[in-house]
């Protein structure tokens, strides 16, 4: 305490100082001049099974691989070694077969182990002998041949069990033993040191039939990385089909339930909804390992589980009646995302036969059947048989997951029309994004991603502003700033913060959003950046998850004017460097390129001598071909640096779904510079973007509407100069950029009707202390009285960890010096929210 009261002190000291700094800018808010609503809806989560994030998570089973399905593959996949191959399909897109490489394992029976003191004592074998469920086939043989020293069959968990002293642990175990096993079957709770901290007796009746277990065990101390052992002290053999241990104390006390601090963590972001179950899941690697909802439901020991897109077997544990219990627990909407018939167009991109669209939108039907069904139907009647007859809140339906292009956007209007027919109450959600809705006829959402640097937040807060109204409203389902920001550091949550602060203003077109991925186990990051991370013990929010959480517990009923929204960048210069071409899912062609300076006079370079390759690339005759389909080809021309110069060439698209790349201004190591996108985004949109690490890091520029057409020539000039940059085609200006400073401060205001309270959010993300002078306009009183949130730390390097989970969090303190006009100083590299009353 007496800790927490001098760093207090120090802190409003220090305010106090940076108070009396002249203000660098008069921030003016009207609140007479009402501005966009922001809706109930506007903050929610993404759950998709990735980086453990539900088996190891907020799953709360403890045992890993309980049905020892584990090794299951999907239909027509094939391992070596530690590598899954996918079923060879045709890419519906491109025409091609696609190879790929995927994790797997070379555990004999993952998750369980043997403990003898000879290995010719015991041996264990998967076997598919007298299944206890068809539906989940696999049952583990145990041969004890030498019992003179007792055998255990153990299982570690996910990186440990965290077995809590004197709480409630619910065994469940089925078994069967043959005739010749005469000895006792003892279950144990074991420390990581092999301890036993609590013991039970399994009693088995007869031999040759299955026993369904439960027994309640309580350990005698703590560990955080305990096991669960089954004991065996005879010669013969046991046949055991499943093996789970749960907490009793899961969230809401739920059977099959929810780890209580993962779930307290979620509840605390206040969602509005829970989309689920993905994701790339929803697709699959290809069709044959897609997520199957109907597969999630019942009893958990039947459940097959399945390989997931991201290396490891799913239980289905979490299932379509967990999540929709957890919506209804927390007071949130759920959304479904359905497969269409398409795999994952990242991977193998494979398409279902026209005839089978049918079975993928029934299938769709009868998800939304079981959330709100009434009992009387088929579904509907199955969710009330497995408890629950009122209806779940379901909301909204996603209609694929992250896919595009013609065979999309028909079978989009398909289940569009025959899911509106039967359900106008439901939110229906496209996968397109800012560039245009392709060739669907109508939607009532559509949902852009962004996985970004900072830089591309910072410059794009304004990228809603001047998006056009009225055709539909926008879910941004899944965004993060993930690169080069570590596992996630105050810098790319204050970049987010300032982005949120763009779609809360622009919140008669933003209706939805939620940050990706949500958990990260911290044993299995598949993903670079997550929002929460756990342990078998632990969990804990980055600097992002305290941004989205202040950021829904003050969001305000409507947005009021103000004369600033982001300090005012300055015009910088481009740096000097190289060019080069390429494209993102596109064959093309470049030819006749030349370089002249700014006095017409032409550059000497060898297009032959490239600095950086990707993709496949044919120079002859003065032709340059890209070949692949790759995302993305880079062919990077050495020799010659500049930010002065035209460079002209003709391009031709010769196959493939995109346009092409002219990079430019391009850094020593090809790391850093710009790059014209041309009809990117599904050969719909032209734009500006940066390049950050080596890759596309974002759009910088407008975006103009732009496609190309195959096998036509295109007349292409780019003019660069220090300020400006501008791209021809055909004789016409088709864009140009001129480039700028990233702005640090961002400025939000509204108006919270149920308290009264005007909400101000600062976004500083300056090394220095940002002192602003706030007026505010149109009130009669403004209570002097008022409240601080803020969160901060000495660098925007800075990270929270498992060792400091609490470095960066809000802090909430009483101000005492609000007004109708006051000053205040906004800490370095900051996300600050003044509440003050005000009418």
């Amino acid at each position: 305490m007496k800790k927490f009261f001098l760093c207090f002190a120090a802190a409003a000291l220090l305010l106090s100082a940076c108070n009396s700094i002249a203000p660098k800018e008069e921030l003016v808010i009207n609140l007479q001049e009402k501005g966009a609503e922001v809706a109930p809806s506007m903050y929610g989560i993404f759950f998709e099974e990735i980086n453990h994030a539900g088996d190891g998570g907020l799953y709360a089973e403890l045992v890993k691989n309980r049905s020892f399905e584990e090794l299951e593959m999907p239909e027509g996949y094939y391992a070596e070694g530690d590598v899954l191959h996918p079923k060879k399909v045709c890419n519906h897109m491109s025409g091609e077969v696609r190879e790929g490489s995927f994790r797997w394992t070379t555990e004999p029976v993952p998750g369980w182990n043997l403990n003898t003191q000879e290995t010719a004592h015991a041996e264990m074998k998967l076997t598919k002998e007298n299944p206890k469920y068809p539906t989940a086939p696999n049952n583990l043989k145990v041969t004890i041949k030498d019992a003179s020293t007792p055998v255990r069959l153990i299982n570690g968990g996910y990186w440990g069990m965290n077995l809590v002293k004197e709480d409630s642990y619910l065994l469940r175990a089925i078994l069967r033993t043959s005739a010749d096993y005469k000895g006792k079957i003892t279950a144990l709770l074991l420390s990581e040191k092999d301890e036993v901290l609590a013991s039970a007796a399994i009693e088995i009746s007869g031999s040759g039939t299955w026993n369904d277990v439960h027994q309640m065990m309580r350990p005698a101390a703590t560990d955080a990385k305990g096991k669960l052992a089954l004991e065996f002290d005879g010669p013969g053999t046991v046949y055991v089909d499943y093996v789970s241990l749960f907490p009793e104390k899961t969230f809401r006390n739920r059977p099959n339930g929810l780890r209580n601090d993962v779930a307290e963590m979620l509840a605390g972001l206040q969602p509005a909804f829970v989309r689920w179950p993905g994701g790339c899941v929803v697709e699959g690697i290809s069709l044959e390992n897609r997520f199957e909802w109907k597969k999630t439901l019942g009893d958990p020991a039947a459940r097959s589980g399945e390989y997931s897109t991201w290396g490891y077997r799913c239980s289905y544990g979490f299932g379509y009646y967990e999540m929709l219990q957890f919506c209804e627990d927390i007071g949130a909407k759920a959304m479904f995302v359905c497969n269409v018939g398409l795999g994952c167009q990242y991977r193998m991109g494979d398409a279902s036969s026209e005839n089978k669209i049918a079975y993928y939108l029934d299938d769709c039907m009868d998800a939304i059947e079981y959330a709100i069904g009434d009992v009387t139907t088929e579904w509907g009647a199955k969710r009330a048989e497995q408890g629950h007859p009122a209806p779940f809140p379901l909301q909204y339906v996603e209609i694929g997951n992250e896919n595009w292009g013609d065979e999309y956007d028909k079978r989009f209007d398909i289940f569009y029309t025959a899911i509106k027919e039967k359900y106008p109450e439901l939110t229906l959600i496209s996968n397109h994004g800012l560039g245009g809705t392709g060739k669907i006829a109508k939607t009532d959402m559509i949902d852009p991603h962004w996985y970004v640097n900072p830089e591309f937040f910072f410059q794009n807060t304004k990228i809603f502003d001047n998006h056009p109204r009225g055709k539909y409203d926008v879910y941004v389902g899944e965004y993060a700033c993930n690169a080069n920001v570590g596992g996630g550091n105050l810098r790319a949550a204050l970049s987010e913060a300032a982005f949120i602060s763009g779609m809360e203003r622009n919140g008669d077109l933003v209706k939805m959003t939620s940050y990706a991925p949500l958990l990260e186990n911290r044993n299995d990051r598949s993903w670079a950046v997550n929002l929460i991370w756990l342990d078998t013990d632990q969990v804990l929010g980055r600097s992002s998850y305290y941004v989205q959480k202040m950021a829904a517990e003050n969001r305000p009923t409507y947005n009021v004017k103000s004369n600033l929204t982001m300090s005012a960048p300055q015009q910088m210069e481009y740096n000097a460097g190289r060019f080069g071409f390429g494209s993102w899912n596109t064959q093309v062609e470049f030819s006749d390129v030349k370089v002249t300076r700014a006095d017409g006079t032409a550059v000497p370079f060898d297009l032959a001598k490239s600095a950086e390759q990707k993709g496949t690339w044919n120079l002859k005759d003065g032709l340059l071909s890209q070949t692949s389909l790759e995302t993305p080809t880079k062919y990077i021309v050495d020799g010659f640096s500049g930010n002065e110069f035209t460079l002209e060439c003709k391009v031709r698209k010769t196959g493939g779904h995109e346009g092409f790349f002219i990079y430019f201004g391009l850094s020593e190591d090809n790391k850093k510079g710009f790059v014209y996108n041309v009809a990117g985004w599904n050969n719909q949109t032209t734009a500006i973007e940066g390049v950050a690490e080596g890759r596309t890091a974002g759009v910088v520029s407008d975006r103009v509407a732009q496609s190309l057409e195959n096998d036509q020539w295109y007349d292409v000039k780019m003019v660069v100069t220090p300020l400006k940059s501008e791209l021809y085609m055909d004789g016409k200006l088709i864009v140009s950029y001129s480039p700028e400073t990233t702005p640090l401060q961002f400025f939000s205001s509204g108006y919270d009707e149920a308290t009264g309270e005007l909400i101000v959010k600062v976004v500083n993300a300056e090394a220095e202390a940002y002192p602003l002078r706030i007026k505010l306009e149109g009130v009669s009183k403004v209570e002097k009285t008022g409240k601080v949130i803020s969160l901060s730390a000495a660098s925007d390097m800075e990270e929270n960890s498992f060792e400091e989970p609490m470095k960066i969090s809000p802090q909430e303190s009483e101000y005492n010096g609000f007004g109708e006009s006051f000053d205040y100083s906004f800490p370095p590299f900051s996300y600050t929210i003044l509440r003050l009353k005000a009418n």
